[in-house]
């Protein structure tokens, strides 16, 4: 039976091995999404179209058990693949429990990984094709009159401040902007730059956009790196 190809994404927050193994899956002919962590993940998930997840468990953030929970619940109809350094029996009756479909330890060669893919995707063909959920609600930014809408309606009136923070978190998702990015978007130099600074103008903005919009948290922390935009927003550029 000829392979199925799909719309992967592969969640892995090692960067070599994350290129490594979408290069293999990439030749095999399917569109590869490579991210870094769940929320990387739920951004991509609200935009784009996704058959199957290649998850780690050892993510910076949310941890591979709680994404997969999550998605067995809030998408049924994708397939997970769990690919961890963690071979231990009760890690994978863990993993197996909390809904994956195939469970993986590193270093899995690349052709196994691929023929468990090639089979997951038969049988969810063969199950039928399910709808695919509808992406999530985007926040709107209009860039002249500085106005934030939330996916509820509500509008916000953002500082100049605030909106250089947005605009730089929107231009680099769904990866995290670096705080140097942010730092300099603000006009400061990074390495003069006061670091509270960034922390308040950060906290400030990410608290007014839950309080429009308590549903998700819009701006998450990415350890090490920056901070992350997890909800899509669409620029706008009319009066």
């Amino acid at each position: 039976m000829k392979a199925v190809a799909a719309p992967i994404a592969l969640v892995e927050d090692n960067d070599s091995l994350r290129t490594e193994l979408a290069f293999h899956l990439t030749c095999a002919g399917h569109a590869v999404t490579g991210l870094a962590d769940g929320a990387a993940l739920d951004l991509h998930l609200a935009t784009q179209p996704c058959r199957l997840v290649v998850l780690d468990l050892g993510l910076p953030g949310e941890d591979g058990l709680s994404i997969c929970a999550r998605l067995r619940q809030s998408r049924p109809e994708i397939g997970i693949v769990m690919l961890t350094a963690r071979g231990m029996a009760h890690d994978r009756l863990a993993g197996l429990q909390g809904g994956a479909d195939a469970y993986l330890v590193k270093p899995a060669p690349a052709e196994e990984l691929l023929a468990v893919i090639t089979n997951l995707l038969r049988r969810l063909a063969a199950a039928g094709s399910v709808p695919a959920a509808a992406p999530a609600p985007a926040w709107i930014f209009n860039q002249r009159k500085l106005t934030l809408t939330a996916p509820n309606g509500e509008m916000l009136t953002l500082t100049h401040a605030e909106s250089l923070l947005l605009q730089t978190l929107q231009r680099n998702a769904p990866e995290p902007a670096s705080r140097r990015q942010l730092v300099e978007a603000l006009g400061g130099n990074y390495l003069d730059f006061a670091e509270h600074r960034l922390e308040v103008a950060i906290s400030r903005l990410r608290r007014k956009l839950s309080q429009a919009w308590p549903e998700a948290e819009a701006i998450r922390a990415a350890r090490g790196v920056g901070y992350l935009l997890t909800q899509p927003c669409l620029l706008q550029n009319d009066e």
